[in-house]
């Protein structure tokens, strides 16, 4: 699983077309996004960053903080993302997140398919990552990954020791000794290939179970060559069961549970796509519950201006949304509104324009920060 949901400036596949038409620059798209999150516009005028694309939701680990895993809570269909759907997916998007996980549930090495899709994708997409469990991490699949182009690798282990990994991650066929033998055999390749690419990232998740391994498995994977250590925050999957929540660490137990405080940006500026096509807005939504829209049928424009996220948007900025995903969520980003950008949704009045002080091209530069890495 993946789903680290920090967005950094994206990638741009192409020029775009808004939904009324006009094409759009990546710089153009962040700005209009700023803009109608901070007026509370419910009807957009960016278009949306893909988070994610599912490569496949087959998965061959239990992993107890995973809907796909133990307890397993997920029950849509199982499948792997289809090419040539995935060929018109990338025709028509335009912007992508940094990086792009083509990845949602699942380990993408059981997908036939991966590495011609990763073929296909690299075109279009800047910066494109998968995470992997390390389980298939052989010799041949590692020499396939290091060929690929591919941008961006996360391995997902999850504990400094087998007494801890094989509590987190259940299997019957995979321990710690074969995993992060995977892990280490791919380092090496790509240190002895002199390969910049893929960035590697090794990541553990803060639980209960590995806060005592967190060191550890730092200082051991950045001995081994990673590119990056990555801890990631613990997540109870938008709190849709109580199953999680009693794994986390304890002193961040009580900030899961809270109430979240803003709209949540999501509905704003990324979607997610599952293997059969289907546009969700947010990575939390393992079981598909809120579909906005079925790309075997729809654009992705079309769908990111419908009325079922319209009327999401508008939801959300009155605080009624009570959507099975969206209700119990404590975990959604979220910020202040600036009052730079003008009375809007927010406000629960008409929309104004910006105060003529503050100027187009400032605003412009509010809404296109700096390039920041992963």
């Amino acid at each position: 699983m993946v789903c680290s949901r920090t967005m950094s400036n994206g990638g741009e596949g192409r020029q775009s077309q808004s939904s009324e038409g006009r094409p759009l620059s990546l710089a153009e798209n962040r700005f209009w996004k700023e803009y109608g999150y901070h007026r509370g516009e419910a009807v957009l005028k960016n278009l949306p960053e893909i988070f994610s694309i599912e490569s496949t939701n087959y998965c061959n680990l239990k992993c107890i903080m995973c809907p796909r895993g133990e307890p397993d809570v997920m029950r849509r269909s199982l499948g792997h993302m289809d090419t040539p759907l995935f060929a018109k997916i990338l025709d028509q998007a335009a912007f992508f997140t940094d990086p792009c996980w083509f990845h949602l549930f699942g380990e993408p090495l059981m997908n036939p398919h991966l590495f011609e899709q990763i073929k296909i994708a690299k075109p279009k997409i800047p910066n494109l990552g998968i995470s992997t469990n390390a389980t298939l991490l052989d010799e041949a699949n590692t020499v396939a990954l290091l060929d690929s182009g591919l941008d961006t690798i996360m391995i997902a282990i999850d504990g400094a020791s087998a007494q801890v990994y094989e509590r987190v991650r259940k299997s019957p066929g995979f321990s710690y000794g074969q995993v992060a033998a995977n892990a280490e055999r791919f380092l090496a390749a790509k240190r002895a290939a002199q390969a910049r690419k893929p960035y590697v990232i090794l990541s553990i998740i803060r639980m209960g179970e590995t806060e005592k391994d967190l060191e550890a498995f730092r200082a051991h994977w950045l001995s081994q060559g990673a590119d990056e250590v990555k801890t990631k925050a613990f997540t109870t999957w938008g709190n849709q069961t109580p199953d999680f929540q009693e794994l986390a660490a304890r002193a961040e137990r009580a900030k899961l549970s809270s109430p979240r405080r803003f709209p949540c940006k999501h509905l704003w500026e990324s979607v997610v796509i599952t293997w059969d096509g289907r546009v969700v807005p947010c990575c939390y939504d393992y079981d598909a519950k809120m579909v906005m829209g079925d790309l075997k049928s729809s654009s992705l424009a079309e769908i990111w201006n419908s009325p079922a996220y319209v009327e999401l948007r508008r939801a959300e900025l009155a605080a009624k949304n009570n959507s099975p995903l969206c209700a119990n969520c404590s975990e959604a980003p979220g910020h202040a509104r600036k009052p730079e950008w003008g009375a809007g949704g927010w406000d629960r009045q008409a929309p104004s324009r910006p105060k003529a002080r503050h100027g187009w091209r400032q605003l412009f530069r509010a809404g296109h920060p700096a390039r920041t890495s992963t």
